[in-house]
């Protein structure tokens, strides 16, 4: 595959995962909000956010090659939603089941960006530093929810 074809590939790749962060923040949000735990509607809106803003990061990548931003997700990210579906009927949805699942998604978000960033490494540094950054941030994210959904 030609290097400015690949490069888009991981761009796209790297929107379509935080597409599937926010639609999965989305999700999580109308569970908890049913259920009156609006601490973590806030919480959760705010890193329906910062999936927003690492887009926008992204973005002038893409459109410097007159490439469109795409806002579609990826199988793994609607497979993660179905779960989050289920688990709201198979259980209560208590505030530990609906970290547990954003803790899940978090993973998986992890592992999709630190894919992309081995994939990176030897030929777009620039995308590297702006998806280590992002990775940075994401992973305080994780850790965060993850010390919710353990204390909860």
């Amino acid at each position: 595959m030609e290097t400015f074809d690949r490069k888009i590939e991981i761009l796209r790749d790297a929107i379509e995962i935080n597409n599937e962060r926010i639609a999965g923040y989305q999700k999580a949000q109308d569970i908890v909000q049913s259920e009156n735990l609006e601490n973590l509607y806030a919480l959760f809106g705010d890193y329906k956010r910062q999936s927003e803003q690492f887009k926008s990061e992204l973005a002038p990548f893409i459109t410097k090659f007159e490439e469109t931003v795409d806002d579609g997700t990826m199988v793994s990210g609607k497979l993660f939603r179905a779960w989050m579906d289920l688990k709201s009927l198979v259980a209560p949805s208590t505030s530990e089941s609906v970290l547990a699942s954003c803790e899940k998604g978090e993973d998986e978000f992890k592992s999709a960006y630190k894919n992309l960033i081995n994939e990176s490494l030897s030929d777009f540094p620039e995308i590297v530093d702006l998806l280590q950054t992002q990775l940075s941030m994401q992973l305080g994210a994780h850790d965060h929810i993850k010390e919710l959904r353990d204390n909860s």
